[in-house]
């Protein structure tokens, strides 16, 4: 049988009905992990985005009094290469501090996503594949929950959820003992399926040698992104809140990070 317009019924069906099916949560999954691919490859044809990114670190005391402020400056850029200290605690920065900096950033990279330490005679460019191996690598870790859809900045999302996979494991036993108490919920943008916002926290305190060295009774973390171009989404707003004591000292650390002035960088001649 044919449509007016000579097409098959059963084939304009199948994709009607491929249309109006929902899409499960691991297909999200899955079409994120492809959206990530998709920005690497753009990213490394040289469309990479500039931005200043202002960093706050608080230290209270067990009353919440302020004890101590940090503040931060960078120029950082979307394909993962090294940010440029701008200021350190509103004043310009020594040589020595920016290249403390550089080392610390470097060295969380390397613990939390696996990159390797920067030259700094070649620093011009980063790993744009940073974020797509690490997905590739861990992503099996996670089970997607799909909880609803919503609105994100007024555009339309899948909202997620991922659970830690008891049948994998990550080889730092903190971190895999963390990620079993860490609810984890995300906002998947429904057309470009890039992640809008992601929010994370602790259902359960964490004990260390059974609460002796210490004990982390909150860990909260909200991150959003900022949509530059159908393909690149960057780093907007960051918020942290960690609570808890080591050995007999109670500790709260507020961390809040905001990016703002983003422009497309030059391509050098």
């Amino acid at each position: 049988c044919y449509t007016a317009g000579g097409e098959p019924v059963g084939l304009l069906g199948a994709i009607a009905e491929e249309g109006e099916r929902k899409l499960t949560a691991q297909e999200i999954a899955d079409r994120v992990r492809e959206s990530e691919k998709v920005r690497g490859e753009i990213t490394a044809t040289g469309v990479v985005y500039e931005f200043e990114r202002d960093i706050v670190i608080d230290d209270l005391d067990e009353k919440g009094n302020l004890k101590r402020r940090q503040t931060r400056k960078f120029r950082s850029f979307t394909d993962n290469r090294d940010p440029v200290l701008l200021l350190h605690d509103g004043e310009k920065p020594t040589p020595e501090q920016v290249e403390k900096e550089r080392k610390k950033i470097s060295k969380h990279q390397r613990k939390f996503l696996g990159g390797k330490e920067s030259d700094k005679s070649k620093n011009s460019r980063g790993d744009e594949k940073l974020l797509v191996r690490q997905i590739e690598r861990y992503g099996d870790h996670f089970i997607p929950r799909l909880l609803g859809e919503g609105v994100f900045e007024g555009r339309p999302v899948y909202i997620l959820q991922f659970l830690h996979n008891p049948e994998k494991t990550f080889r730092d036993p903190l971190v895999d003992l963390a990620l079993q108490h860490l609810l984890i919920k995300v906002w998947v943008d429904q057309e470009e399926f890039q992640i809008a916002q992601l929010k994370a926290g602790l259902a359960n305190p964490l004990y260390a040698l059974g609460g002796l060295a210490g004990k982390l009774e909150t860990f909260q973390l909200t991150a959003m992104q900022k949509r530059l171009t159908p393909e690149i989404w960057a780093d907007w707003k960051v918020s942290v809140v960690v609570h808890g004591r080591m050995l007999w000292d109670p500790f709260t650390i507020h961390f809040r990070s905001e990016s703002s002035r983003f422009k497309r960088l030059k391509v050098p001649d």
